[in-house]
């Protein structure tokens, strides 16, 4: 029997699990730093992409769909934070509209989440 020196064990379940999920926080917080437009907001997602990218189980494959999936979740939150305004509003003022932010964000956050099941089912 030959063992490949570059060959690794597949990743379980739940390790596979957890890099989508930590990629998903990094997603999430590049969106909220774009979104508030404070350069401060950027460091720790960066800092967190990084430290991800040099561990070798998580620097590739389907767990960096979690970017993808994560990006949606400030954008619901979004949306959450508008829907009373939205609710309360009078005839002409402008109210933002949380049916945008949060169709897109759970656009995201499905797509994410259903790319990554389906990459797993192929890959195992």
């Amino acid at each position: 029997m030959t063992v490949h020196p570059h060959a690794t064990r597949p990743l379980s379940h739940l390790g596979g699990c957890a890099g989508f999920w930590l990629w998903a926080l990094a997603g999430a917080g590049m969106v909220f730093g774009m979104i508030s437009f404070i350069v401060f907001f950027f460091i720790p997602p960066a800092v967190l992409t990084v430290l991800l990218m040099r561990r070798s189980r998580w620097n590739g494959g389907p767990s960096m769909v979690g970017l993808v999936a994560g990006a949606g979740l400030p954008l619901l939150v979004v949306a959450g934070i508008q829907w009373n305004a939205w609710h309360n509003r009078l005839a002409g003022d402008d109210t933002p509209n949380p049916y945008a932010w949060g169709g897109v964000g759970l656009c995201l956050l499905a797509v994410g989440v259903v790319a990554y099941a389906v990459v797993r089912r192929r890959e195992g």
